[in-house]
C-alpha cells in the first residue's frame, strides 16, 4: 500500500503540466499551459535489415521508444510561449546482420496544431555503441529543447508534441500491417 506522502508528492509532481514536470514552483507550474506529447504506435517500433530479405539473420537492428521524459517552461520573460525539454528512451538489439558495434537510431520531434498539422519536424540520431558480448541496450538520447511561441489567444495545449522512430515508408508499411493484424 503507498502511504499518503508518496500519494501526494505524485499528485504534485503530475498536476502541473500533463505528461512534463511543471517549472519552479507548484504554483507557476499550474498556471503553466504545456503541450501534450504523443506519438503512435505506427512509429514506436523499428526493424532495420540488410537488403530485400526480412529473415531474422537479415536483421541490422531493432528497436523500440519505451518512454519520452520532459519538463515544460516559460519561453522569454513575458511568456510569449513555452519551451519543451525531452529525451526518448529506447531498447535497442544489435541484429547478426550488423557490421559494426556502433549504430545509430533516429527518431524525429514534431509539433502538431488541433487539425493535425505538422508546422515543425527535425529528425535527431541516437549513437549506440554495443560493449563486447552485449546485444540488447536501454538507453536515452540528448535532451533536446523544442521552442513554442505563441501568438495572442494561442495556448500551448493546443499542441502536442509528437516522438516516434523516423522510419523509412517501408518500415512504416510494414508497422502498420503488424499492428493491424494483432488480435483486439
Amino acid at each position: 500500500m503507498l502511504r499518503p506522502a508518496v500519494c501526494l508528492a505524485a499528485a504534485l509532481a503530475l498536476g502541473g503540466c500533463g505528461m512534463f514536470g511543471g517549472a519552479g514552483t507548484q504554483t507557476e507550474a499550474r498556471r503553466l499551459d504545456c503541450p501534450e506529447i504523443g506519438g503512435t504506435a505506427e512509429t514506436s517500433d523499428l526493424r532495420r535489415y540488410r537488403g530485400p530479405g526480412r529473415d531474422l539473420t537479415d536483421l541490422v537492428v531493432e528497436a523500440k521508444l519505451t518512454a519520452v521524459s520532459g519538463r515544460c517552461e516559460p519561453l522569454g520573460r513575458r511568456h510569449e510561449g513555452v519551451r519543451v525539454a525531452l529525451a526518448p528512451s529506447i531498447e535497442v538489439t544489435r541484429g547478426p546482420a550488423a557490421s559494426g558495434r556502433t549504430l545509430s537510431v533516429p527518431y524525429f520531434v514534431a509539433v502538431a496544431d488541433q487539425t493535425g498539422r505538422i508546422p515543425a519536424k527535425q529528425v535527431f540520431e541516437i549513437a549506440v555503441e554495443f560493449p563486447a558480448n552485449r546485444s540488447r541496450l536501454r538507453l536515452s538520447g540528448e535532451e533536446v529543447t523544442v521552442d513554442l511561441p505563441l501568438r495572442p489567444g494561442e495556448r500551448a495545449s493546443d499542441y502536442t508534441v509528437l516522438v516516434g522512430l523516423q522510419l523509412s515508408e517501408d518500415e512504416l508499411a510494414t508497422n502498420r500491417r503488424l499492428i493491424a493484424a494483432r488480435p483486439r
